[in-house]
């Protein structure tokens, strides 16, 4: 059979934390203090990159194969395409050229494996219009799932995707999902 990249590397990911999951007990797949302390090091980081406009430290962030899925459903493939995405986003006339974010807060973390970890964070970024131009009055409400894998030490995105909170007043929505 022949496997893309991607596939070998979603089989191999999932492979590894299945593996890793059953030789854990539920309680030892929680985040611990320390795992915190590094998601949290990991979203300032992301946050001090995207703010300062540094496309190639925010690359640095990610493994050489990550994949990025924006708002909008772009799938980017690779360090190398993120970084030539995110330097026309951030660079000079770029639509977050001299945009700063908020700060992103962690909603969840949960290490599946020594070396894998998932987590969510809540973002606001200014709504993007059709025409690529930003409407700096109005912001999204975002989710930010990370899966990081750890690399020598240094925990780097393999996996990120971004999606828009569309508010809903459901059972099982959110408090922040809520109109």
């Amino acid at each position: 059979m022949n496997f893309t990249s991607i596939s070998r590397r979603n089989f191999l990911v999932t492979a590894i934390a299945l593996g890793a999951a059953q030789s854990h007990t539920i309680e030892g797949l929680t985040a611990s203090r320390a795992d915190n302390t590094a998601a949290e090091e990991f979203l300032n980081q992301w946050e001090h990159a995207w703010n300062n406009h540094d496309a190639h430290q925010l690359c640095l962030l990610h493994t050489p194969d990550a994949n990025t899925v924006n708002r909008f459903g772009t799938l980017v493939r690779g360090r190398e395409a993120l970084e030539k995405a995110l330097g026309f986003l951030h660079g000079a006339g770029g639509p977050f050229h001299d945009v700063a974010a908020p700060p992103l807060q962690l909603i969840d973390l949960r290490q599946i494996a020594p070396n894998v970890m998932i987590l969510q964070a809540s973002w606001k970024s200014p709504v993007m219009n059709p025409d690529g131009k930003l409407d700096l009055r109005k912001q999204n409400d975002m989710i930010v799932s990370y899966t990081l894998l750890r690399d020598g030490g240094v925990w780097r995105a393999t996996q990120v995707d971004l999606h828009n909170v569309d508010k809903m007043d459901l059972p099982f929505s959110n408090a922040g999902q809520k109109p």
